[in-house]
């Protein structure tokens, strides 16, 4: 996937006013229930895997006290280039406020991330890639804005015997039919998320997730993932919006509090 890294009322997403009526809920036998999760599966595994496309984002980190009042916010606005699904990244411009004080710190900002670039140049190992971790693994990775959306899913027959499923039919403000799914995790795990994604009827495509981690990571005391997805071309599978909510911290250690926001704009399928 090349998406990265989520109730009822009214909501503004994207700009736009989103107004969703709750309707009752379907009948949910198990084969109702598997047979709306084999046709989100199968429309996921339709996304091209390799997509290419370049898009323009806005990306703002706000550090807040205990109260979630800002103290420091950075918006950076960059170039995003996807190449047959990896990721590249171009900054043009960074500022920072605090204080009261806005600085443009672009010049700064590149400079470190050239350093650590560098860096991480000179400790990469000459032995290939590690494998991939296996599922029962999950749970010591990292969350991250780019953390594969795959990780994120439920509905694949491997992954669902692990959630629960509850699902309501209902209608946005131009009439399309959706599914709201209530997912829970039977298993719990950093890595299995439970929330709300709403499905667009018509297509079984995912387009948009509200979630939190079923069992917090270590030293995280509270997380919440949000994102927003469009399909363009029929097959490519692509961001709009993307949030995280992360408090985190251990003992004596200074509590981090951020909210991670991006928003793409002008994307631009290249192939």
């Amino acid at each position: 996937m090349n998406a990265r890294l989520f109730v009822f009322g009214l909501r503004r997403a994207g700009g736009a006013l989103l107004i969703i009526a709750a309707v009752p809920l379907w009948a949910q036998t198990p084969a109702d229930l598997n047979g709306l999760l084999d046709r989100i599966t199968a429309r996921i595994e339709s996304f091209n895997p390799k997509s290419s496309w370049t898009a323009s984002v806005t990306s703002t980190q706000i550090e807040t006290d205990r109260k979630w009042n800002p103290e420091k916010t950075t918006v950076q606005s960059k170039a995003v280039t996807v190449t047959e699904g990896r990721r590249d990244e171009n900054v043009l411009k960074v500022i920072e406020t605090k204080n009261g004080k806005t600085t443009d710190v672009t010049e700064r900002v590149l400079a470190e991330h050239r350093a650590r670039h560098e860096k991480s140049q000179a400790r990469r190992p000459a032995s290939p890639e590690p494998a991939p971790r296996k599922p029962a693994e999950r749970g010591r990775g990292r969350l991250s804005m780019r953390t594969d959306l795959s990780e994120l899913l439920p509905f694949s027959p491997e992954r669902r015997t692990e959630f629960s499923f509850r699902a309501q039919e209902t209608t946005d403000g131009d009439g399309r039919r959706l599914v709201l799914l209530d997912v829970r995790a039977k298993v719990k795990d950093p890595m299995n998320f439970e929330g709300t994604y709403t499905i667009d009827a018509a297509t079984a495509s995912p387009i948009r997730a509200r979630l939190t981690p079923s069992e917090n990571p270590s030293m995280v005391k509270e997380l919440e993932v949000e994102a927003d997805f469009e399909v363009l071309e029929d097959i490519h599978f692509i961001p709009k919006r993307t949030r995280i909510k992360v408090n985190a911290g251990f003992l004596f250690i200074k509590r981090i509090h951020i909210i991670s926001e991006e928003v793409y704009s002008d994307v631009r399928i290249t192939r």
